[in-house]
């Protein structure tokens, strides 16, 4: 696998958003205690604080990728056969792969889920449309791979684009990170019915934002590394302690609303921690502005690089693997539940990385691996 031309912070901010995601999927198990009804402390400051995970990934890939360099049918080869390719063969592995537990969180309900459809068809069925619970973690490749679809749309714009250009459209989306609060008040607004979802800002919502929010950082913060690292500094902690208050206020309507009805609302626990929220969207500038730009030693920048260039092989193996770690050493460390998460996670990051290199030496192991 090729190690040249490597951007350094990048390399640096995929294998931390690696590790964030390993450590969210092992705190799925400390987070909620069904039988006592409450939530973990420290489970609940690593939801938070790892929550701009799924974010960096998305910024990462349109810094690489945009503008496109190449020809449209060029591009989506070379994502297809790197992206597209190891994720549809690793979600069909996940169908038949035994799991300690029943996973609680499943993919979106639709008619096919009660229509007592033999689970692993349903799950295999599924696939091209959207996850299960088969392969839930996968839930935000659908979203890059939509992205990467939308790129070669946005790619001759943004070549173009001035910076107050590139300004105007991060403005906009701005402002439709707040609907969901203004929703609170007024159910429909800027052009929605109940008849009509696409209102005026429509088109300027969604995880496009995040593309463009990572194009405009790295071509255009200019500030001197200790000034973005402390202004990255800053926009972090206000996002966590958002969002951190935000998510206990999610957890007492939660906890309420099962007391009185007998209702999970899982739905309403991610509201505050939503990766669309101007409080996750300020963590996530926080992170890439405090990492941009970052020296490293050639050991360490040798070290990061080797698990970058694995990163993606390691999030396609890490789920199983977490799971069953999970469920023979969890509460079997005399630690609190928080060191325990972490060094489960190191753990997890250790097996998957051991695992991928295995897989590498296999011929056209890309298509495994990416």
């Amino acid at each position: 696998m090729p190690k040249k031309n490597r951007i350094v912070y990048l390399d640096v901010l995929r294998v931390l958003a690696t590790f964030m995601v390993i450590m969210v999927h092992l705190g799925d198990a400390y987070i909620y205690d069904g039988a006592t009804m409450t939530f973990g402390n420290e489970s609940t400051w690593f939801a938070v604080l790892l929550r701009s995970s799924v974010p960096l990934f998305i910024i990462m890939s349109s810094i690489l990728l945009l503008p496109i360099k190449t020809d449209t049918t060029t591009f989506f080869k070379r994502r297809f056969t790197r992206v597209f390719i190891p994720f549809l063969i690793w979600s069909l592995i996940y169908v038949f792969l035994p799991i300690p537990n029943e996973v609680t969180f499943g993919g979106p309900e639709n008619a096919f889920t009660h229509s007592g459809m033999n689970i692993y068809l349903y799950n295999l069925m599924m696939i091209p449309l959207n996850f299960t619970a088969s392969n839930i973690h996968f839930w935000f490749i659908y979203i890059i791979l939509g992205i990467y679809l939308f790129m070669p749309i946005i790619s001759p714009w943004i070549k173009t684009a001035s910076k107050k250009s590139l300004l105007f459209f991060l403005g906009l989306w701005c402002i439709t990170l707040f609907f969901p609060y203004i929703r609170w008040y007024f159910p429909e607004i800027h052009g929605e019915s109940d008849w009509n979802e696409f209102g005026m800002f429509y088109y300027f919502g969604g995880y496009l934002g995040y593309v463009i929010l990572g194009y405009f950082l790295h071509h255009y913060n200019r500030l001197r590394q200790s000034t973005s690292m402390a202004l990255g500094a800053v926009f972090f902690v206000v996002g966590v302690l958002l969002t951190y208050f935000g998510f206990l206020h999610d957890q007492e309507v939660f906890l309420e609303t099962l007391q009185n009805s007998g209702v999970e609302d899982w739905k309403s626990i991610e509201f505050h921690i939503n990766f669309l929220s101007p409080n996750v969207v300020l963590m996530t500038a926080g992170v890439f502005m405090f990492f941009q730009n970052m020296k490293l030693s050639q050991p360490m920048a040798r070290l990061i690089t080797e698990f970058s260039i694995f990163s993606y092989g390691i999030f396609l193996v890490h789920y199983i693997i977490s799971l069953w770690i999970g469920d023979l050493l969890r509460n079997q460390l005399p630690l609190n539940a928080g060191l325990e998460q972490f060094l489960l996670a190191i753990l997890t990051f250790i097996l998957s990385y051991a695992i991928v290199k295995v897989l590498a030496m296999i011929p056209k192991s890309k298509y495994l691996i990416g």
